[in-house]
């Protein structure tokens, strides 16, 4: 007998893909990345960017196996439970950068399970902060979903106004951050080790079909690679396939290290010595295929790897006051303008106040609270017939504060 009528022949179990990029909104609904939602948006709001996260067994030589499905774990009789770790280190960073007291240099977080009293909601706290009671970092589901928070500020001094870029503060909090994701297996597979992944809960993506141009300086999973995959190994079976396309895809549309980028800070503004020191070495890991890229969680200080929130620690914040400075830079390729419809070629301004102002200079959000009040009502920049086009938004879909 061998997988998938039992698990006698499973070295290691790998949870894909190997690092999530899930993304806030105010939305109340969100989508799972893979399954292309029929709309971006919801109620006028962009959707939340969810990540399923699924098992895979392998034998020997990193041979892939197969999925571990909820129908097959019912076969085997095993059960599952799932658990996230997340933590935000940017106000601390901040801190740090600007030479303030060691008092100021917040890292806040949360961890929770699945089968918890609180359903796998992560949920977190900062002392001294009049908005910082409870602040949502994410849920994990029993199969496996990141469900990320909704996006938003919290304010030490309660509604000061959120700076802008540069004007980095320790004093405003957000909900992204990053940590890892984990599965404890019962039953047969309970002694059979399982290689964590990484979730990072970031910005969301406005412009869902444009990648970052194929450069190292300019896309993560190039970057990754470039730093990370030693040699192209066997080709192994389509299941090792299977999941290499899930990891690679998950990071396709992540940007690189643009000082300081825009998922993750892995560089020049980090608190992170070599990219390298985050990932597991397959030189020293026999579990690991040399083709990976999997971020190893620190479990002590001797050790190498990542703690949660290392990824996104030198990140803006709140991270929307960047997107006063970068509008057309680096934000997920986001164009400063696309064209109004496909049947026409009148360019506008995607981030402009009123719908019908179509001319070259219109009012448009330009400071940091403008951004975080309003950013999710933006248009979606599709590619139609080879054109950038804002979809998505339509007459009446002004950017404007409700008094």
């Amino acid at each position: 007998m061998a997988f998938p009528n039992d698990v006698s022949d499973v070295v290691v179990f790998k949870i894909h893909p190997a690092i999530g990029i899930a993304r806030v909104s105010k939305s109340d609904d969100y989508f799972v990345f893979g399954m292309q939602p029929a709309n971006y948006k919801s109620n006028g709001l962009m959707k939340r960017q969810a990540v399923q996260f699924r098992i895979f067994a392998y034998g020997e030589n990193h041979v892939g196996l197969g999925e571990v499905t909820p129908a097959l774990m019912s076969q085997l009789g095993v059960s599952a439970v799932w658990s996230a770790e997340i933590a935000n280190r940017k106000l601390a960073f901040t801190a740090r950068q600007q030479g303030l007291p060691t008092e100021t240099h917040i890292v806040f977080g949360a961890s929770a399970s699945s089968n918890d009293a609180n359903e796998g909601h992560l949920v977190a706290s900062i002392p001294g902060f009049a908005e910082g009671q409870n602040i949502p970092l994410g849920q994990i589901t029993g199969t496996g979903l990141f469900i990320p928070p909704k996006g938003g500020v919290f304010r030490k001094e309660a509604g000061a106004p959120v700076p802008n870029f540069p004007n980095h503060t320790a004093e405003i909090a957000d909900t992204t951050g990053d940590g890892p994701v984990r599965v404890k297996l019962s039953g047969p597979a309970q002694n059979i080790p399982v290689l964590s992944a990484w979730i990072v809960v970031a910005p969301n993506d406005f412009s869902p079909d444009q990648l970052p141009a194929p450069d190292p300086g300019e896309s993560l999973l190039l970057k990754l690679k470039q730093l990370l995959v030693q040699g192209q190994g066997s080709p192994g079976t389509p299941h090792n396939e299977t999941a290499r396309r899930i990891d690679e895809q998950s990071i396709a549309p992540a940007s690189s290290d643009w000082a300081p980028g825009f998922e993750t800070s892995m560089g020049s503004r980090s608190e992170v010595p070599t990219i390298q020191s985050l990932f597991y070495n397959p030189n020293v890991e026999p579990l690991l295929d040399p083709r990976e890229m999997r971020v190893r969680h620190k479990g002590s200080p001797a050790e190498p790897g990542a703690v949660p929130g290392q990824l996104t620690s030198g990140l803006c914040s709140p991270w929307q006051t960047d997107f006063t400075a970068c509008i057309g830079y680096w934000a997920e390729n986001l164009p400063t303008q696309a064209f109004l419809d496909e049947a026409t070629n009148t360019p506008v301004r995607v981030y402009r106040r009123q719908y019908a102002s179509t001319g070259p200079n219109p009012s448009r959000l330009t400071n940091g609270d403008d951004f975080e009040r309003h950013q999710d009502k933006i248009g979606v920049v599709r590619i139609v017939n080879g054109k950038a086009i804002e979809t998505e938004r339509g007459p009446g879909d002004d950017l404007v504060d409700i008094v």
